[in-house]
């Protein structure tokens, strides 16, 4: 284990069952929320992630109605946040995240930023 806690959220158990266990095999702990409602369950329950990576497109809560409530927290403002998704550069840069990558996404490429941000 590397000591970075990951916390994935997608609305689609396969993503999240494949990004968890890749991140599982570089070292990282995995916490998963189907979407940003169930995420934000998880850090009011006590979840100190590192960094999370989530989807954008959810229902119940959308990545944008998470990432915004979020940064909007104190305790949370500074977890960095790497969003996945199939929208533009242009869409995805008025999100206030520490990376973005579109769907599907280049593993080792986006272990890379996860390890930087991660300090790793």
């Amino acid at each position: 284990m590397n000591g970075c806690q990951v916390l994935v959220v997608d609305d689609e158990e396969a993503n999240r069952d494949l990004l968890s266990g890749a991140l599982e095999q570089e070292g990282y702990a995995v916490s998963t929320a189907e979407n940003g409602a169930a995420a934000m369950s998880l850090l009011e329950g006590g979840l100190d992630p590192d960094l999370i990576l989530t989807d954008l497109m959810m229902p119940v809560m959308s990545g944008w109605d998470f990432c915004t409530t979020l940064k909007a927290r104190p305790q949370w403002r500074s977890i960095p946040v790497v969003v996945l998704c199939g929208m533009s550069p242009e869409q995805r840069g008025k999100l206030k995240v520490e990376g973005a990558f579109e769907k599907p996404t280049d593993l080792p490429i986006l272990f890379r930023r996860i390890a930087e941000l991660c300090g790793i």
